[in-house]
């Protein structure tokens, strides 16, 4: 004999009754919360402070993992005797861009990389040293430098800092508007005696519409991050294009990196100039990206150069503003 997995009728009317009675009390709840807010003035003082302790938050754990970061790595000091055509190169790079000079500190990377810190920190990796010539190298400084000039790192982390409350103040008002919305929802698929789950469901588009908003609430500051690093990378490109002696050293350096950084490629990579490159990102690779594509980054700087030799005003150093 087969036993009815049909739930009983009664209890079904009864629970989806008592789900419906539950988002009732929610609505309440929530209409007069929401209503209080809206007409408190003290609102926008604790919006005010609110933000205003994101800030600091974000500021101290910026220096913080900045610190830590550089224990981490157990950088090395990177000296004057040690490199003086890299200290040549930065300081004729600070002095037209009128920006204080950064220390600049020698690590083990795994990657031929380099990063700004803060507003006074350059990491170099010792093999970027190595593979890069000295006009390169000063492409890439100067790209970086742009980046303290910028305080892009910075900038960054009080933006996340900022946004991270954004999203939490916007969760706090749409989690509670979902669950009540599923509530309603699963009470009348029981007093209707349809299914609480499937495509069959009351509300079923609703609340999967509702849980999309909800983890593009959960990943838009992400997604907004790393479009912010994205444009910045452009924009310190095109400062140092303005600042470089040889601009186009910039394209060849991103060019050596490159093919370095290719899987199953290294420092003899020049002898395979046929390989088929995999360059193309899937989409959700491009939104998630910190970096534009190198090939882009290349091709825009070829093309600053050469838009620069045609208005004759390449060599000629000036503030550029990189918004």
């Amino acid at each position: 004999m087969f036993r009815s997995t049909r739930r009983p009728r009664g209890l079904a009317l009864l629970i989806g009754a008592g789900l419906l009675a539950l988002a009732g009390v929610g609505v309440l709840i929530g209409t007069q919360t929401i209503s209080a807010l809206l007409t408190s003035s003290s609102l926008p003082a604790v919006l005010l402070v609110g933000g205003g302790f994101s800030l600091v938050a974000g500021y101290l754990s910026y220096r913080v993992s900045s610190i830590r970061l550089l224990s981490q790595l157990q950088v090395i000091s990177l000296s004057d005797i040690r490199a003086p055509t890299i200290h040549a190169s930065i300081n004729r790079l600070t002095h037209r861009m009128r920006i204080d000079r950064p220390e600049v500190y020698i690590a083990r990377l795994g990657q031929p990389t380099a990063f700004a810190l803060g507003t006074e920190t350059l990491v170099v990796d010792r093999s970027l040293i190595r593979l890069l010539t000295s006009t390169e190298l000063e492409g890439v400084l100067a790209h970086e430098l742009a980046h303290l000039e910028g305080y892009d790192s910075l900038l960054r982390t009080l933006a996340a800092s900022l946004l991270r409350m954004v999203a939490t103040l916007v969760l706090g008002i749409v989690l509670p508007a979902v669950a009540v919305v599923s509530l309603s929802c699963w009470g009348l698929s029981l007093v209707l005696g349809r299914p609480v789950r499937g495509p069959r469901s009351v509300g079923s588009r609703l609340r999967r519409g509702l849980r999309k908003v909800v983890m593009g609430v959960l990943i838009a500051p992400t997604v907004a991050l790393q479009a912010y690093s994205r444009r910045r990378e452009y924009a310190a490109d095109r400062r140092a294009v303005a600042v470089l002696d040889d601009p186009l050293a910039l394209a060849r350096a991103l060019e050596k990196i490159q093919r370095v950084n290719e899987p199953g490629r290294g420092l003899v990579s020049w002898l395979f100039p046929t390989r088929e490159r995999k360059t193309d990102r899937t989409p959700l690779e491009q939104v998630f990206a910190s970096h534009p594509p190198t090939d882009k980054r290349i091709r825009r700087v070829r093309d600053i150069v050469r838009d620069s030799e045609t208005n004759n005003d390449l060599g000629q150093w000036r503030r550029i503003e990189i918004n």
